[in-house]
């Protein structure tokens, strides 16, 4: 075995949590992370009245 740690085979963990065929891989924390991410108030429009939307004049 070589005495360079890097040269040397690293042991294999076996175990039964791998992708099936179809199946999405799962995403990386960083990916999370970016999608998770809500929209500010600055980015959305506020919306309009209900009224205006709907075409009705405001009852009082």
């Amino acid at each position: 075995m070589p005495k360079n740690i890097f040269q040397r085979p690293q042991p294999i963990k076996r175990s039964s949590n791998v992708p099936r065929h179809g199946a999405p891989l799962p995403m990386s924390r960083l990916e999370a992370r970016r999608v998770a991410q809500p929209k500010t108030d600055k980015e959305t429009p506020p919306l309009p009245a209900l009224e205006t939307l709907l075409g009705k004049t405001p009852q009082s």
